[in-house]
């Protein structure tokens, strides 16, 4: 590909290959998940003790230094939950262990209301972004990976709209003339902010696969639920625009 002035420096080489840093294995993944087992009642009763900072693992690259790591993310709360996050973690680079997807999927299987109504946004989205890469049916994978582009971009749009210093809730006033001056990136049709179904299809779209699948369903519904109900947000602001007589028409 050449072109001559790439927006990030490097092309898409350059970000392959940043990319392929951070997705090197961990070791000893498998070992450690053994260690673990795949109790979950036994680990949901048990409690993350403090990390004593002295008993940090001094290989980069192990997955005990990560484990350490996370259970001091985790502390006072429910070894399940740090389990959880443990194998998001493995399950983000290169060759996972098949047991690190097993144990995430039994994990939403058993626990999947309890998750979806525990875990922060940051995790919902990693967990959302783990269903996308190794889900077990077309539905969690499609699912995932719509709701973790969602809210990426979401988060993208709406921490560069920060600067302009509205708060979320707050829609930007309309232009006396008709339109703007500004054309979209790569010469786009610009969305009809008053008539416009786009993201109404994009969020029915995805709801779609939250229905299709009974393991994803409390993940995706909490999301969703989420984007439904939060007025700080993009999809918030778009309501705003929409003419009165559109409330009849959904």
């Amino acid at each position: 590909m050449d072109i001559a002035n790439e927006i990030y420096p490097g092309g898409f080489h350059r970000l392959m290959r940043r990319h392929d840093r951070k997705s090197r294995p961990y070791t000893g993944s498998a070992e450690l998940l053994e260690k673990i087992g795949t109790n979950l009642d036994d680990l949901q009763a048990r409690v993350v003790p403090a990390q004593n900072p002295e008993d940090r693992p001094k290989i980069k690259q192990h997955i005990e230094t990560k484990w350490f790591e996370i259970r001091g993310e985790f502390e006072g709360r429910s070894e399940l939950e740090a389990t959880h996050a443990l194998c998001i973690a493995i399950l983000r680079r290169e060759n996972p262990p098949a047991q690190a997807r097993d144990l995430f999927l039994q994990i939403w299987r058993e626990r999947g209301r309890y998750f979806a109504d525990t875990l922060d946004t940051r995790w919902l989205i990693s967990s959302a972004t783990t269903f996308g890469d190794h889900g077990e049916t077309e539905a969690q994978r499609r699912g995932g990976q719509g709701l973790s582009m969602l809210f990426d971009l979401i988060k993208l749009h709406d921490s560069e709209r920060r600067l302009s210093g509205r708060p979320g809730h707050f829609a930007f006033p309309r232009l006396k003339r008709r339109n703007s001056d500004h054309p979209l990136a790569f010469d786009m049709t610009p969305y009809s902010l008053q008539t416009g179904d786009l993201d109404m299809n994009m969020l029915a779209r995805l709801w779609h696969c939250v229905e299709e699948d009974p393991v994803f369903r409390p993940l995706g519904a909490q999301m969703l639920r989420m984007v439904m109900t939060d007025n700080r947000s993009i999809f918030a602001r778009l309501r705003h625009y929409k003419r009165k007589s559109d409330v009849n028409k959904i």
